[in-house]
């Protein structure tokens, strides 16, 4: 398996708040949104459009943190699809933060169709180190 072509990519913002679900000896359970501002490359070309997610992340004391991504993608043009995803990010001190995730969308727009069969990398970049902003790139998964 290799990545496709690229179909979007954008700049994202955090919405600043989260909330703790629980805290155990695996790590602390929170839940979290963000926003990004995509613009359609590729096969999503005029696709453009913004993503809202509400995600449940799991932060180990070290290691890899997980979540569990569910979203909305609404185009300039008003079509609205649904996003369900997973996403993985290296604890590292120091340097930039990243991660990247696995996406699968759901739409009843005919426009947008072609989304339907489709599953994508997505891969995220902070601009700082509490992922206020980052920028997000997400790649068709061949």
């Amino acid at each position: 398996m290799a990545l496709g072509e690229k179909l979007w990519e954008g700049k994202g913002k955090s919405s600043g708040s989260s909330f703790i679900k629980s805290i155990t000896m695996d790590g602390v359970t929170s839940i979290y949104s963000w926003s990004a501002q995509v613009k359609g490359v590729g096969r999503a070309k005029g696709a453009d459009g913004n993503i809202h997610v509400t995600a449940t992340g799991k932060m180990p004391p070290k290691g890899v943190a997980s979540e569990d991504d569910l979203g909305t993608f609404m185009t300039m043009g008003g079509d609205m699809g649904v996003i369900k995803g997973f996403g993985l990010m290296k604890m590292t001190m120091g340097g930039k933060p990243s991660a990247v995730g696995l996406w699968c969308f759901m739409t009843m727009s005919e426009k947008l169709a072609w989304m339907n069969d489709l599953i994508t990398v997505a891969t995220f970049e902070a601009l700082d180190p509490m992922w206020m902003e980052f920028t997000v790139t997400v790649h068709e998964w061949k």
